[in-house]
């Protein structure tokens, strides 16, 4: 399929979305080796019940050539309690292998800067796998400051049970 040939849209993910939705999001499971956690049946009820909520804690974006979702993009807002401001944070984005290269990337950054700007948020971050130089090279085409002094921390599955199951009650502290 040629992006050029087939008019590029975006929009937020709808109700009637999630069959592509899980099609995106199984492709960005395969491209990380990873095996879907759940059946199909599962995951479609999980992002019914999770995105198209009133109050959802996650957002998704999804790029259609023509009625084809090729990409997606999935962001929270958060507040910034230090600096006392908005911030969006991107979860995954993800374009589809026949459409990559073609600009679908670029709009969906290009849609949640508009999106950051209209809730006045003053920055957008997210992360980057090391070993994925493709997804680099794209990032760095957007001239973001690349925040080296920052580290990615994750408590998950085990690590997070060891955890809860070892923690100690914190201390009481004493007040003068």
């Amino acid at each position: 399929m040629s992006i050029a040939m087939v008019a590029l849209h975006i929009r937020p993910a709808r109700r009637e979305d999630v069959d592509a939705l899980v099609d995106l999001n199984r492709e960005l499971l395969q491209f990380y080796g990873v095996q879907p956690p759940f059946p199909r049946v599962d995951m479609i009820r999980r992002l019914k019940a999770e995105l198209f909520v009133e109050a959802p804690t996650v957002e998704v974006m999804l790029a259609f050539a023509g009625d084809e979702a090729v990409g997606m993009l999935a962001f929270a807002e958060i507040y910034a309690v230090a600096v006392c401001r908005r911030s969006l944070f991107i979860q995954d984005i993800f374009v589809s292998k026949t459409t990559r290269g073609l600009g679908v990337g670029q709009a969906l950054m290009l849609e949640l800067a508009h999106i950051a700007e209209q809730r006045n948020a003053f920055q957008i971050d997210w992360t980057a796998d090391l070993w994925n130089e493709e997804a680099r090279r794209f990032y760095e085409t957007l001239a973001p400051v690349l925040k080296a002094e920052k580290m990615f921390y994750r408590l998950a599955g085990a690590n997070l049970r060891q955890f809860l199951d070892g923690a100690k009650p914190p201390r009481r502290a004493t007040v003068r």
